[in-house]
Formats: structure tokens, sequence, C-alpha cells
């Protein structure tokens, strides 16, 4: 599987208190905005799209994994939050461990049981995206440790960086505790 101790893996480095107030504070207020008036655009384009995409999907066999993988690689690379902004949480609890681990370990908590309890076994249920935002300071190898042992895994299609993003899927199967 892959190596927790890997540096690649751990928590991201504590960014000083000084750039975070003085230089991606102000930048955030400025550029997120825009950023995201981007990223509406690009929703209209992919919107306009889609049915020429749906269509050739429909009528070629096998072409939606290349259509999921061609959207990752595309769209998937560009964040919805770009890693340098700012969020209120990273202003005041930048290097806080103790913090990230209990919010990851909800956060995954919460997703399992939603998949376990579900009746239908939904597929959207079964899918979890954490950005770097979320576990900056427990680091990705706490997160795929918290989330192997509650039976996720990384996706098998959708890529994932330690340093930017983890898409997880889950088994889909109860543990035995939950019957």
């Amino acid at each position: 599987m892959h190596d927790y101790d890997d540096p690649a893996w751990g928590p991201l480095p504590v960014r000083p208190a000084a750039l975070r107030w003085l230089l991606l504070l102000p930048l955030t207020l400025v550029f997120l905005p825009l950023w995201w008036v981007v990223w509406v655009l690009i929703a209209v384009c992919v919107y306009c799209v889609a049915p020429l995409a749906e269509l050739i999907v429909y009528m070629v066999p096998r072409a939606e994994n290349g259509a999921t993988r061609m959207l990752d690689a595309t769209l998937g690379q560009v964040p919805f939050v770009p890693l340098w902004c700012v969020s209120p949480v990273a202003l005041v609890r930048e290097g806080d461990t103790a913090y990230y681990r209990a919010r990851v370990e909800r956060r995954v908590g919460k997703q399992t049981r939603r998949v376990e309890t579900s009746r239908h076994r939904r597929e959207y249920h079964r899918d979890l995206e954490l950005a770097a935002h979320y576990f900056r300071g427990a680091g990705a190898g706490h997160v795929l440790r918290v989330a192997s042992e509650q039976g996720w895994n990384l996706h098998p299609v959708l890529r994932s960086h330690p340093r930017r993003r983890l898409r997880l899927r889950h088994n889909g199967r109860p543990r035995p505790d939950w019957i």
C-alpha cells in the first residue's frame, strides 16, 4: 500500500503567522471571488458541452471511464479553493495537529455511517473527497490510516495527491459490528 511515514504523506509545513495575516489573507479576500467567477464560467462552458459529451458516451461503449479520466485530468487540476488561500480555520488553527486529526476522524466517521446505514447503497455516498485545507495539520497519511480502518481506499479511477487532495471510495460493505 502506501508508506504513511513518507514525508509526502505527512502534515503540510506550518506557514508563518506573518505570511498568513499580511500576505495570504489579503490575497484571499481579493482574488478568491475572482477565482470563483472563473469557476462559474468554466461550469457554464462544461454545461454547454455536456449534451454532446453525453451523446458520445452513450454511443461509444466503455467511453464513460475515459470521459471521467479526461474531466479529472482537466478540471480536476484546478482547485475550487487554491492551496495558497487562507481559510478562517487555517488562520486560527495552523499547526494544531490534534484539531485537524479530530476533524478528519469526525468527517470520515460521519461519511462511513452514511454509507453503512444507507438503504439504497447510492454511489455518491461511497465517494469522499478531502482537500488539503481539511487535513493540512494531520497529513494525508493520517487520513488514509483512519479511513482504511473504516473500509475506505483510494479511488480506483480518480487520482489523489497527498499534498492537494485525497479521493476515497468506500467498499460499500457494512462492518461486522454494525450488523
